[in-house]
């Protein structure tokens, strides 16, 4: 399992700490979470963007190579 660090100041540090324990979880457990949330939304917004520009050529569907594609530069 890998380690990624980043600094915060002091109020950061203490909203995120305090809001972790307030839905009971670890900030590592609720910062991978909102992380992978955040990724997933952005895949999301992207595809429904480029759904929208082929609509807008005729196209009606989004193959799952698209979706493949949009995928791996993540993955």
């Amino acid at each position: 399992m890998a380690t990624i660090s980043f600094q915060l100041d002091d109020f950061d540090e203490k909203v995120i700490r305090n809001y972790a324990k307030s839905k009971d979880m670890s900030i590592s457990s609720f910062l991978r979470t909102v992380v992978i949330e955040k990724i997933e939304d952005d895949i999301d917004d992207e595809l429904y963007e480029q759904a929208l520009q082929e609509s807008k050529n005729g196209s009606q569907d989004i193959t799952l190579d698209d979706v493949k594609k949009v995928m791996s530069r993540y993955c």
